[in-house]
């Protein structure tokens, strides 16, 4: 019971999922076939590289930031999963990444983007995305709580 408080909803929603796939009779169907897609990811990132790209930049998320609270967000939880969809590939492939503040929406919610780097080249990374913080200059969010 004390370990469980020490997690919000969401995080315990992920842990139990991890838990249920990696248990017995899912080890198969999901973890190797999951190391087989990693692999083939990674692998797409190193060519990228390879060909002289020293970072590349994507949204953060396919959308805006939603509102604190947002009551339709917190009744489902896939539309939390597919927030994660641009940042998934760069930690199955082991890559450093950085979010870094970009504007506003129509709005006033924050944009993001991410800056993915070399393995190891991380000072590349902290300079690009200073470059781009700096160019995105000073804005304050809209009170979206």
């Amino acid at each position: 019971k004390t370990r469980a408080a020490g997690f919000g909803k969401e995080v315990q929603r992920r842990i139990m999922i991890g838990t249920y796939v990696l248990s017995a009779g899912y080890y198969d169907a999901y973890y190797l076939k999951a190391q087989k897609v990693r692999t083939l990811i990674k692998r797409d990132f190193e060519l990228a590289f390879e060909a002289g790209v020293d970072a590349i930049l994507t949204p953060i998320t396919p959308s805006s930031a939603f509102a604190i609270g947002d009551k339709e967000l917190a009744a489902d939880p896939v539309k939390m999963y597919q927030q994660d969809v641009f940042s998934i590939t760069l930690n199955m492939a082991g890559l450093p990444g950085i979010s870094v503040p970009a504007g506003l929406d129509a709005k006033g919610l924050p944009l993001g983007l991410q800056v993915i780097g070399k393995p190891f080249e991380e000072e590349t990374l902290f300079k690009t995305a200073h470059v781009i913080e700096q160019a995105a200059g000073k804005f304050t969010p809209a009170k979206w709580w």
